[in-house]
């Protein structure tokens, strides 16, 4: 790295890539305030964040380190305390031997570059990195490392303070406290899906859900039970005296400027009681429709969909297909000021803004029909229901679709098809959801192979069979290999496979004359639907996911 006696304006402007002029706008701006010229011009879009990036890189002969491909050993962490490296926004990243490699956000720091090298002794080599991915780095860090240093403490803590005094104290002094603080960021930061607390006869097992699968996330002393699940029943809302009948709960988090909505299930079983958490926000997809996996023409046919204004509109899948994501980014893409939008669920799974949202509570005999009875009265535009689970509801759906509304439901079948066959076994006439019924989407979660790691190789003929290709074909796939960035699974991240079936005309005569699944999904083809499975071939040829993969999602459809 080059020293220099060049301030960051001047090194901006010698690149090439801010003018005078707004360098001195930026100044003024900057007058008054404490926050860095760097920011000013990112916030007032002179620059971007990389395009200052790679001018110090040119100028002070620093690389650039892409932070979200890298894996930290957690035991720097004891090399650096928390406290100086969000202070001076600085991670540990490697150590050879008296040579430190740390990241930086800002290269000219060169006091807080000394600092570290006076704390820890040690020769500092920067490298420069985004400050978002430094803020998420040293949150992923430190919290790993907090998380079972309170393990530990909480091992050998008195487990059994009653809540109320516990609460009382300083806030997260206490060890059970920062235990479950700590294990709840750390499964935000790895986007986890759910958290699984499990009592064992002598021991406590965590895992996290994460890209559909579990893993252990730690294994600690079975005396920590009791402490554990009482926090998260107080934090919950729920009671936590009782310990003989099921408890669902809700916590809204702030972790890292985010708010984090998770929803509580606890069962009583042989050895306590088991604690699930779903982590509703940090599951693997924004509520935008470009990054749900729609494959172009999937798109144009979802977004048609949507243009309608009334009739029902279908989402189907197996539990954990992703629906309910699906779902809200339909609601969040069609909301606008001057339409009402009503929903009912069981249990509201994730809060939007500006949308009523009706939690069902079936002991108090708050049903989805007796709901639904109510609801026209509340003058909706579009009514979302959580799940169409048996008659009634469907055919009240099947009513408020036909009288001018725009309803989006879900459906437990295996594909589209499957769909409309058994809204008619549950007791909807033919003609009813033939006239009600817009379209159904099926959709399954994929994983995608790991961009940094993923492996390419030859397909053989066995798998240009399974992918329709013929045999001797040259077709380059990819397989899961492992590295630091996706933690050794080959795999980072989810998408969305699906099949858009709109009731045409076609599919309409099918329905009204009692036509078979396997015609009315005949009948789809021929018009253009992309089914689950051509849809998975198409993204393993494209090297988004793996022939592996797509197997087992098949045995999973078995």
């Amino acid at each position: 790295m080059k020293i220099t006696n060049l301030k960051l304006g001047q090194i901006l402007i010698n690149s090439g890539v801010l003018t005078e002029e707004q360098l001195q706008l930026a100044l003024e701006r900057q007058k008054g305030t404490n926050v860095r010229l760097g920011k000013i011009l990112i916030d007032n879009r002179f620059l971007t964040e990389m395009q200052i990036i790679r001018s110090l890189e040119k100028q002070l002969s620093i690389p650039y380190l892409d932070l979200s491909s890298v894996s930290v050993d957690p035991s720097l962490s004891s090399l650096v305390p928390e406290d100086l490296a969000r202070s001076n926004l600085i991670v540990p990243i490697s150590r050879s031997g008296s040579i430190l490699t740390v990241a930086v956000a800002d290269p000219l720091d060169y006091n807080g570059i000394n600092d570290i090298g006076i704390y820890t002794k040690l020769k500092v080599n920067p490298v420069i990195a985004e400050r978002e991915k430094l803020e998420t780095k040293i949150r992923e860090l430190y919290t790993t490392q907090k998380a079972f240093a309170a393990a530990r403490e909480l091992s050998v803590a008195q487990p059994d303070i009653p809540l109320d005094q516990m609460e009382g104290q300083s806030g997260t002094d206490q060890p059970i406290i920062r235990f479950v603080n700590n294990m709840i960021e750390q499964a935000v930061l790895l986007k986890a899906s759910d958290i699984h607390i499990e009592p064992e006869e002598k021991s406590m097992r965590i895992r996290f859900r994460v890209d559909g699968r579990l893993s252990l996330y730690m294994e600690t002393s079975a005396e920590l039970i009791p402490s554990v699940v009482s926090r998260i029943k107080f934090i919950g809302g729920m009671n936590i005296a009782e310990k003989r009948i099921p408890q669902d709960g809700r916590i809204n988090y702030r972790i890292g400027g985010k708010d984090i909505d998770m929803r509580i299930s606890i069962l009583p079983c042989v050895f306590g009681e088991k604690v699930v958490i779903r982590i509703t926000t940090a599951l693997s997809f924004s509520l935008v429709k470009e990054e749900i996996g729609f494959l172009p023409e999937n798109l144009e046919k979802f977004n048609a969909l949507l243009r309608n204004n009334h009739g029902i509109i279908l989402l189907t899948g197996p539990t954990g297909s992703g629906k309910s994501t699906t779902l809200y980014t339909a609601l969040k893409e069609i909301m606008r000021e001057d339409i009402n939008i009503v929903t009912v669920e069981n249990p509201v799974e994730m809060i939007i803004p500006n949308i009523t949202q009706v939690d069902i509570n079936a002991k108090a005999g708050l049903t989805f029909a007796a709901v639904l009875r109510s609801i026209l009265r509340q003058d909706p535009d579009v009514v979302m229901i959580g799940e169409i689970r048996d008659t009634e509801t469907a055919e009240i759906a099947s009513s408020v679709a036909i009288t001018g509304h725009l309803v989006l439901s879900t459906l437990h079948t295996y594909d589209a098809p499957s769909s409309i066959i058994r809204l008619i076994d549950m007791g909807v006439e033919p003609y009813m959801v033939s006239s009600s019924v817009l379209g159904v989407i099926a959709q399954r979660l994929v994983r995608t192979l790991c961009p940094h790691c993923k492996e390419e190789y030859l397909a053989d003929d066995s798998e240009l069979e399974l992918l329709g290709k013929p045999k001797g074909t040259q077709l380059k796939l990819y397989r899961a290999k492992g590295c630091s960035y996706c933690s050794g699974k080959g795999y980072r991240g989810r998408t969305a496979i699906h099949e858009i079936m709109p009731v045409s005309s076609g599919i309409k005569a099918c329905i009204n004359s009692g036509k078979s699944t396997d015609q009315i999904r005949e009948t789809a083809v021929k018009e253009g639907m992309v089914t689950l499975d051509d849809n998975i071939k198409r993204i393993v040829i494209e090297g988004r996911t793996s022939v592996q993969e797509m197997m087992e999602v098949y045995s999973l459809q078995m």
